[in-house]
């Protein structure tokens, strides 16, 4: 364990928290119901994300979440904290209202809770806290849950983008490219909420650009929701069609504010967004995503064994 790390109590776990995703077709009524606080989805609604995830061959995030759960375990114990991970998502299975009262049954009494995601926005940190007390609600053993979100500038990280953009960039086919750093976009409403979501990736765009010595990078946002309200931007369409006009049509996306493949990447970037650079006349490419590597278990054992949360 390094020095100064916080030395896990006996009936300690962990807790793997992911955003969730549908495990097939016939579980997305349910998902979508779910993502959408309990109101029904139209039927045309359902049939899209059918299509959707029919187009992508469907979400690869239940096996990458298990792949981080087990090898997270792994890491820990070489560090010397042999605990037990367990793996909750806010929407989907299995729950986290499902998996905080099964690890207070099996003997913990305290979970470190560590999201998959960087950024401890509100918008994406609330629902993992509301989930969190909704689970701890339904156990019938008390169980303390430390939950630690926010490490979008842990080295590993920071780490892993620059390397892997410094990849692309060294071949033939990624020289000259302009980099855009793409993220989700949310409704501009949150930032009336004191949301500090942009400030986050504006800092952790520029950790990267400036390890990775980018000299022409631009942030943007994307997959904004189709909603009548205002959601940030720049969308990385506009961003795209700027480098156009600046003398660049060639452009590399690398989509930071994820850490998996998943519906956001490989739909709304490698299908929607490849396809309006095709009709726009500019060359996509896209920076493979983290998944279940090395640096981002690296990351999240540093959450696991570093300070309490304040």
């Amino acid at each position: 364990m390094r020095a100064g790390a916080s030395k896990p109590g006996e009936g300690t776990g962990v807790l793997l928290m992911g955003y969730g995703s549908p495990n097939g077709p016939e579980d997305l009524p349910a998902y979508l119901r779910e993502v959408m606080h309990g109101r029904e989805p139209a039927p045309e609604t359902v049939e899209e994300y059918r299509r959707r995830y029919a187009r992508i061959g469907g979400s690869p995030q239940h096996r990458i979440l298990a792949s981080v759960r087990a090898k997270l375990e792994r890491r820990l114990a070489r560090a010397g904290a042999a605990l037990p991970v367990y793996l909750g998502v806010k929407h989907g299975a299995p729950a986290l209202r499902d998996v905080i009262p099964e690890a207070a049954r099996a003997g913990c009494r305290r979970l470190i809770a560590v999201a998959t995601t960087p950024y401890a926005s509100l918008w994406i940190g609330e629902p993992y806290e509301a989930g969190v007390a909704e689970g701890r609600r339904a156990s019938s053993v008390p169980i303390d849950v430390d939950v630690r979100l926010g490490w979008h500038l842990d080295p590993h990280w920071i780490g892993y983008w620059t390397r892997a953009i410094a990849t692309e960039l060294a071949t033939p086919a990624g020289a000259d490219r302009a980099v855009l750093l793409s993220a989700h976009s949310l409704p501009a409403r949150m930032l009336a909420r004191g949301d500090p979501y942009p400030a986050l990736l504006a800092a952790c765009s520029s950790a990267i650009a400036t390890a990775g010595k980018l000299p022409h990078w631009s942030f943007t946002f994307q997959s904004a929701g189709n909603t009548t309200e205002g959601w940030l931007g720049p969308d990385i369409t506009d961003v795209m069609l700027d480098w156009q006009r600046q003398g660049r049509s060639r452009v590399l996306v690398a989509s930071f504010g994820f850490v998996f493949d998943h519906l956001e990447v490989l739909y709304d970037l490698d299908v929607v967004v490849r396809e309006f650079a095709e009709q726009h006349g500019v060359d996509y490419r896209r920076v493979p995503m983290p998944n279940d590597a090395d640096d981002v278990v690296e990351a999240l054992a540093a959450r696991v064994l570093g300070p309490a949360a304040g």
